[in-house]
């Protein structure tokens, strides 16, 4: 009996590790950017904009390819640059892991590298960074647009932090 307690104690432990997730999102990554040739370069801190999103596909840190700085991130990194705080213009830009989300629904957004979910000032919801979906779709009508553009990534909504910059979803 003792035994069959035994196995079955393991049985569920095994299926519980087995089903819980640990996604990369919010994990430190470098943004980048297609070249014309097709080549990938970093973005580089002087190619931010402070108040602004910027959403970056390739990012070979992260598991789905999606690294964002958000608005605040992105004014800090400015900042810095310009005190010269161990940052210049032409570092490499950093942000963090995100994935595409579903407008409205932000139950994909909570990090669970590192356990930031639990640190205040890092929640994450789902908001729109990219275009809206109808400029993208009149975007990829032209296919070879669509591709230099979005790659195979369509989203305009994605876990970020903070508010959007204009206030808006």
């Amino acid at each position: 009996m003792l035994r069959h307690l035994l196995f079955a104690a393991i049985l569920l432990s095994a299926t519980l590790f087995a089903c819980s997730t640990s996604t990369d999102l919010g994990q430190p990554c470098i943004l980048v950017k297609a070249l014309p040739d097709g080549g990938v370069t970093d973005v580089v801190v002087g190619d931010l904009s402070s108040g602004k999103d910027f959403v970056s596909f390739g990012a070979t840190e992260c598991s789905d390819l999606v690294c964002v700085v958000d608005q605040a991130a992105a004014s800090l990194q400015l900042s810095q640059a310009q005190r010269d705080a161990g940052l210049s213009l032409s570092s490499p830009a950093t942000g963090y892991c995100s994935v595409a989300c579903v407008q409205g629904n932000n139950s994909t957004c909570s990090p669970q590298y590192h356990d930031l979910q639990n640190v205040p000032g890092l929640a994450m919801t789902c908001r729109e960074l990219v275009l809206d979906p109808a400029l993208i779709a009149e975007i990829c009508k032209d296919p070879v647009k669509c591709e230099q553009y979005f790659g195979s990534n369509r989203a305009s909504f994605f876990c970020a932090r903070g508010a959007p910059a204009d206030g808006g979803p």
